[in-house]
């Protein structure tokens, strides 16, 4: 079984929960860790060591903000010698949802890469365009 933690600074985590609660419902899979003002990366730490022993024989994704923050480093330093953890960052909530959803289909190395590039292809720009207006052209209806 695989469990997937959201962390990130501030009310990150808390956040993304509203908008993954809003869109596929509550999932006893899901952790949220916020890293606030005032925490210290051992506070951090601590909080993640928490899940890990509550889910001692599950595969573990950490979902981070960003590459190189605390949150991200404390899951990484983590991550380094065990196999049934891995983590990735900056990806959106698009990704999380595609991993919720798909995470028993594949092993914890392959989740992880999915969920970086869903993230990639999930990114883009609203394109304007102009359009032309034609003259409505009258017909018979042959």
């Amino acid at each position: 079984m695989k469990k997937i933690v959201v962390t990130g600074h501030g009310q990150f985590a808390t956040g993304i929960k509203s908008t993954v609660e809003l869109l596929a419902g509550d999932n006893p899979d899901l952790y949220f860790v916020d890293f606030i003002a005032g925490e210290s990366d051992q506070d951090l730490k601590q909080k993640f060591e928490r899940i890990l022993e509550e889910n001692d024989g599950n595969d573990i994704l950490f979902f981070c903000d960003l590459i190189g923050g605390t949150p991200f480093k404390t899951a990484a330093s983590l991550a380094y010698d065990n196999e049934r953890i891995e983590v990735v960052a900056g990806c959106n909530v698009g990704a999380l949802l595609d991993a919720i959803f798909t995470k028993e289909t594949e092993d914890l190395a392959s989740l992880a890469r999915r969920v970086v590039s869903v993230s990639q292809n999930a990114t883009g720009v609203f394109e304007k365009r102009k359009t032309v207006e034609t003259e409505a052209v009258e017909t018979d209806g042959i």
